[in-house]
């Protein structure tokens, strides 16, 4: 009697969590995959915005609206970007585990306060079902994904350099 007991609490724990547990084991699997491939895609995310900072710096040489443009990596987490006029900015882009933060501030004249008028945005790193990395705006009204980190360096120039 007490193994029938045992043998229908057992039954009942796998129906009632059956879906509970592949839902954190998939979740542990995709955060697996976020851990081993994010680095990476940060990593590639620096040479992308360097690439494309020093194409802008050669379109641009010679006009009046040639500014210093610099980008730093700090550290392999984070890297920081400044342009002193037309458009101004002061911006830092870290990567921490699940998320790349893309902190700045903006101005369409002359170098402003850097520290004064700062946004932020989050972008974070998801997986598909065919376990795929990419990153998203989780906060934008619509939400893009990118795929491949030049995409999300595109997004991040026009964000400092669009006034």
């Amino acid at each position: 009697m007490a193994k029938e007991w045992i043998e229908n609490l057992a039954q009942d724990i796998k129906q009632k969590s059956h879906d509970a547990a592949e839902a954190y084991g998939r979740s542990q699997h995709q955060a697996g995959i976020i851990t081993i491939q994010g680095k990476p895609f940060f990593t590639s995310l620096a040479a992308c915005l360097e690439q494309d900072i020093t194409e802008i710096k050669r379109h641009l040489q010679g006009d009046v609206t040639a500014s210093d443009t610099t980008i730093q990596t700090i550290s392999a987490t984070e890297i920081k970007l400044t342009r002193s006029r037309f458009p101004w900015f002061d911006a830092r882009i870290t990567h921490n585990d699940s998320t790349i933060i893309l902190d700045y501030a903006k101005g369409l004249g002359v170098a402003g306060d850097p520290t004064l008028d700062r946004k932020t945005r989050h972008f974070a790193f998801q997986v598909t079902d065919d376990d795929t990395l990419y990153v998203q705006d989780p906060f934008a009204d619509n939400p893009k994904r990118f795929h491949q980190p030049e995409d999300l360096a595109r997004q991040i120039i026009q964000i400092l350099f669009e006034v």
